[in-house]
């Protein structure tokens, strides 16, 4: 009992926190590889190593660049989960949730250090001891950073959170230390030196550093001439840091990427940040005040905005971020905590929220930006309990800390319970999100892998044909779709309908090709290989040509489309002369592929020690 009693009460405190974060988040544990966990590692053989080799490690590092820079630790991440685990969903998963909550942890450190770092009313003791550790919690449970965990491929966030966390941990114990100490600069070297680059190599978001940084320095305190000395040194460094990111981004794409990286977008630049305006009010709101029903895997619902009228809300939005950040600067000495919050937030937000040409909101984009405005929260709660005075220990003040954390907990359990189980967690999606294409796709091919949708289902077979045609007619430009209806009717023995082909065509042809689209030449040749009566060959032909006849299809994707006419026309229609006519035409767009080059001699070859024997 005596060691009992020397344990601190945060131990138990922590214990009971992690324990919450277990219970809430296990059911999740036991769901499938999903969404963007299926090109980065189900489908990615460069991570499935089998020996832990020099060569191994460096092939998977070296696997499909998965971002700008490759993300190779995140890549090396996975290749060593599954010389351990194999393909096991429930490994990754569950890694991930031991990474999120060592995140938790390090919140709670960076949170204390920062709170002695931020200008404006300091906290009592209890006050700086339980406000961390109640930012972390709600942090750690909050039902939008549950994805990062159950997404295993963003374990890339993950592990770009942490390395951030370590290195903003190790800047601000660098620079409360006193000049003469060298272990201020062990500390500001392993941050800027060593967990700076691992965090952009997990994730390019890792970038941001510097951002964080001025942000911090913006709001900091300086009470002597050498704080104001080595505050006006960070300031320089990280605004010149921001500007070498900036040109470095400008060498390595180029000028003409961010035109090229449109042209595969649904949407312009103009209008992706008109809509980033609505999409951050939106992510602030679920920070905050969460509504349940608004979560969802796939938020491609979110309805563009065309101009600053279109939608009105969009107006409201400009406005509302214009008048936030006009307080920001009138009014940061006034309350620079919660200011910080904002500015925190915004700054997660600037490379994933502004112009880059990515889709237009993931809740995952949140993980980082969303200790800002919590934080915000927490601080505010604290200050008012200061000012009446109510003792920490108080039944009012625990069940006022207690009640977010279990009705978010509660939340989180409910979607993860969702997340373990694909077939009844789709259905749910949705259902809540009727007008997301990758939500009705999701829950036709889970109802597909289910079993269901047979000849003799009728009833299956009607929610999957009404799943897979809503999702392409929520968006005009997704494909995925009719693809599915293609292919579920011809392994369900029904006739393909020819409306089917007809849009499906037309689509490949005349809309933007996303990113997601560069497998549809596998997806569509895999089901005609092994189902050769699925569609006549001029249809096949027909679709294949079209995906070549879009004008935003580069050379690669271009020879993608003729060398799967190819292999239709040698294994299908057996037809060599036509498959080499085929490959020809990949190879010349795409002239730097050796490996076409390679496959074009052997059908050549093939074709005259035919003739010469005829």
């Amino acid at each position: 009992m005596n060691i009992l009693r020397k344990i601190p009460v945060t131990f138990f405190v922590w214990i009971t926190i992690l324990s919450l974060v277990l219970v809430v988040m296990s059911p999740g544990l036991n769901g499938e590889f999903f969404y963007d966990d299926n090109p980065n590692i189900v489908d990615n053989v460069e991570i499935h190593i089998d020996t832990l080799t020099i060569a191994s490690l460096k092939s998977s590092i070296e696997s499909p660049a998965a971002g700008p820079l490759g993300r190779p630790v995140s890549m090396l991440s996975f290749a060593l989960t599954h010389y351990f685990f194999g393909l096991d969903p429930f490994a990754f998963k569950a890694i991930n949730l031991v990474i999120h909550a060592i995140n938790g942890l390090l919140v709670a450190w960076f949170a204390t250090l920062l709170l002695r770092t931020l200008r404006g009313p300091q906290l009592a003791g209890q006050g700086r001891t339980w406000l961390p550790l109640w930012v972390a919690a709600i942090w750690l449970i909050h039902p939008i950073n549950i994805l990062p965990v159950m997404l295993s491929v963003q374990r890339m966030t993950l592990l770009s959170g942490m390395f951030m966390l370590l290195a903003l941990i190790g800047h601000l114990k660098g620079m409360s230390k006193p000049s003469g100490e060298s272990a201020k600069w062990g500390w500001i070297m392993a941050s800027w030196l060593v967990f700076w680059p691992l965090s952009i190599l997990s994730k390019e978001t890792g970038l941001l550093f510097p951002l964080y940084i001025l942000t911090i320095a913006i709001f900091s305190r300086q009470e002597t001439a050498a704080r104001t000395q080595v505050h006006s040194w960070v300031i320089k460094a990280a605004v010149i840091s921001l500007l070498g990111i900036v040109a470095a981004m400008l060498s390595f794409l180029g000028w003409d990427w961010l035109n090229g990286a449109y042209a595969m977008r649904p949407f312009t630049w103009s209008e992706r940040l008109l809509t980033e305006t609505r999409v951050l009010w939106f992510y602030a709101a679920q920070i905050v005040i969460p509504n349940y029903a608004a979560f969802g895997i796939y938020l491609d619902d979110f309805s563009l905005s065309t101009g600053i009228l279109h939608p009105p809300q969009t107006l409201l939005a400009v406005i509302g971020w214009g008048g936030v950040i006009l307080g920001i600067w009138r009014f940061r000495h006034r309350q620079p905590v919660l200011y910080f919050a904002a500015v925190w937030f915004l700054a997660g937000h600037s490379l994933e929220s502004t112009l880059l040409p990515l889709e237009i909101a993931h809740e995952y984009r949140n993980y980082l930006p969303s200790f800002g405005l919590l934080l915000g929260v927490g601080y505010l709660g604290a200050v008012i309990l200061q000012k009446i005075q109510l003792d920490y220990r108080s039944l009012t003040v625990g069940l006022t800390a207690m009640i977010p954390v279990l009705v978010l907990a509660l939340f989180t359990w409910i979607r993860a319970d969702q997340l373990g189980n694909p077939l009844v967690g789709s259905q749910v999606e949705a259902t809540r999100h009727p007008q997301s294409a990758r939500a009705n796709y999701s829950a036709a091919t889970a109802l597909i892998r289910s079993g269901f949708g047979n000849a003799d289902d009728p009833i299956g077979s009607h929610s999957i044909k009404y799943y897979l045609q809503q999702a392409g007619t929520v968006d005009s430009s997704f494909k995925s779709g009719y693809l599915g209806l293609v292919v579920w009717a011809c392994a369900s023995g029904r006739p393909v309908e020819k409306q089917w082909i007809d849009e499906f065509a037309d689509r490949l042809e005349h809309t933007p090709l996303s990113p997601s689209d560069r497998d549809i030449p596998d997806n569509l040749l895999k089901p005609l290989l092994s189902m050769p009566k699925c569609l006549s060959r001029s249809d096949a032909i027909r679709l294949f040509m079209a995906g070549v006849g879009n004008s935003g299809a580069n050379g690669p994707l271009k020879a993608k489309f003729f060398g799967a006419a190819s292999d239709y026309e040698l294994l299908v229609s057996i037809d060599p002369r036509s498959a080499r006519d085929y490959l020809a035409r990949a190879s010349a767009v795409s002239p730097g592929d050796p490996g076409l080059r390679l496959k074009l001699k052997s059908y050549e070859s093939v074709i005259s020690a035919s003739e010469h024997h005829k």
